[in-house]
């Protein structure tokens, strides 16, 4: 049964305008009932890491099948509505070194423009408001001498960490039974220092630095460059963004594996046995010769199998929590900011946000912010009404950017740890003594089940660009190996 060209635009989710599509979609409908259905290869998951996954698998000559719960492609990026435009509600920034995303853009013509840096960004701390030229914000003398050896110390301590195989640092033990929050206040006595510090692994896991190690810590940025290449805009992860939203490239990417794509359709169940795995999911079920499972690294311990996962893989799983954040958008009849020098970006240490940037058009013929609550900020507010959150977020903006803050024409947001098939965002962070016991599990295959998503990729990890780094990894394992 074919699906219509609108229901296919549906499914493919709201960031896929007719020009998505290249050709006409196809997909079918599938009911339980229809006996078990094979392929060669089975991916869980229609994210960035599941769809890369899938056209390579493709381009290699196998067949393949796509599940999602979701009844769009995507994951963790996902369109959403705001003063009649689409706006990227989960991943959207396009890092200057994000190589094989930035080549999927252009693959598809897709074009990307600098995130809007000009004039003085803001930084509140500590009771202050500072301001300096594009994200040069002095703390003061002191302030930025006790940052600045901070930030050489975790270079220096970067510098020793694997890039593959963190775990096996020579100090890996020590630096794993220690918190970000216990090394942060070791290191300077600086108040503002120290802030800022915290505001940095706020904003990079949306997580309290007393829940993260400092391991894990060095290794997600040896995975991005630097610290200040993943905090930073220009030059850094968030030195593009793509007018349209991002979107648009799974919705691209989803159109022309349609056929292989069965959404609104959770996975339950993967038994394996000598000769290849049976997947279960409310579409029905699969037999494949192998499986990639995509989903969050926590999610991945919800699924029945048989054989029982083994435990270091499920260990890690179950300590392996998401991130928590709600991002919104702000919508006001014109970039009111700019006309003040400002940049419109935004850090602050107090909540609810912790922070926002400027996400507005090109042709500026509207201003928008995009922000963030995060952390403990994220999981106060999880599950409360947005009209609750908007009332909120709006007074902050007021009292930063001024009274015309008080004013937008539009407000959405995702309230990501609510998220049944996500729970949270951006991703997956490690406590104190996990990476060093369990973390030679992340990618290892269970038999004929492998493991893909942008937590098991050693580069960029927890940004689109590890996810389609992991999917080109996962693929490359599956083909490697014999049916």
């Amino acid at each position: 049964m074919k699906l219509s060209r609108r229901a296919a635009l549906r499914l493919l989710g709201a960031g896929a305008a007719a020009t998505l599509i290249p050709k006409p979609a196809r997909g079918r409908v599938l009911r339980q009932g229809a006996g078990t259905r094979t392929t060669d290869i089975v991916i869980v998951g229609a994210g960035f890491a599941g769809l890369t996954a899938a056209r390579a698998l493709r381009a290699g000559g196998h067949k393949v099948v796509v599940l999602d719960a979701r009844d769009r492609v995507g994951g963790r990026v996902k369109p959403g509505k705001l003063a009649g435009a689409t706006v990227d509600l989960g991943g959207q920034w396009v890092g200057e070194k994000q190589t094989r995303l930035r080549a999927l853009l252009k693959e598809y013509g897709i074009a990307t423009t600098p995130q809007y840096a000009t004039g003085r960004s803001l930084v509140e701390i500590n009771g202050r408001i500072l301001s300096g030229p594009g994200e040069d914000v002095s703390l003061g003398a002191a302030g930025d001498a006790a940052l600045k050896v901070a930030l050489s110390r975790i270079r220096a301590l970067v510098s020793e960490v694997p890039l593959e195989t963190p775990w096996t640092a020579p100090r890996a033990r020590e630096w794993d039974a220690v918190t970000m929050a216990e090394w942060i206040e070791r290191q300077t006595g600086n108040r503002d220092a120290r802030t800022m510090l915290r505001m940095m692994v706020e904003g990079l896991y949306t997580a309290e630095p007393s829940q993260v190690s400092l391991l894990f810590f060095l290794s997600y940025v040896k995975s991005g460059g630097s610290l200040e290449e993943l905090w930073g805009t220009e030059g850094g992860a968030q030195a593009y963004v793509v007018p349209g939203s991002m979107h648009q490239l799974a919705g691209r990417i989803g159109a022309e594996l349609f056929d292989q794509l069965v959404l609104g359709s959770p996975v339950t169940a993967l038994a394996q046995d000598a000769s290849g795995v049976t997947v279960t999911s409310a579409a029905g079920s699969w037999r494949a010769g192998r499986v990639i499972v995509t989903i969050p690294l926590p999610l991945t311990a919800r699924l029945l199998y048989e054989p029982a996962l083994p435990p270091r893989r499920d260990a890690l799983a179950q300590r392996s929590p998401m991130g928590s954040v709600i991002k919104y958008w702000v919508a006001y009849r014109e970039p009111f900011w700019r006309r003040r020098g400002l940049s419109g970006e935004v850090s602050s240490d107090r909540p609810p946000t912790d922070g926002f940037y400027d996400g507005s058009p090109p042709d500026a013929s509207v201003g928008r912010l995009v922000g963030f609550i995060e952390a403990e900020s994220a999981l106060a507010l999880t599950g409360r009404p947005m009209e609750e959150r908007r009332r909120l977020v709006v007074a902050r903006i007021a009292e930063l950017l001024g009274p015309e803050g008080a004013d937008p024409i539009d407000y959405v947001d995702n309230d990501w740890p609510a998220e049944a098939w996500t729970r949270g965002c951006y991703g997956a962070f490690m406590g104190p003594g996990t990476l060093t016991t369990l973390g030679p599990a992340l990618c290892e295959p269970f038999g004929r089940i492998h493991w893909a998503g942008t937590e098991t990729s050693p580069v960029w990890s927890g940004y689109i660009e590890g996810a389609i780094a992991s999917g080109e990894r996962a693929a490359a394992e599956v083909m490697a190996r014999p049916a």
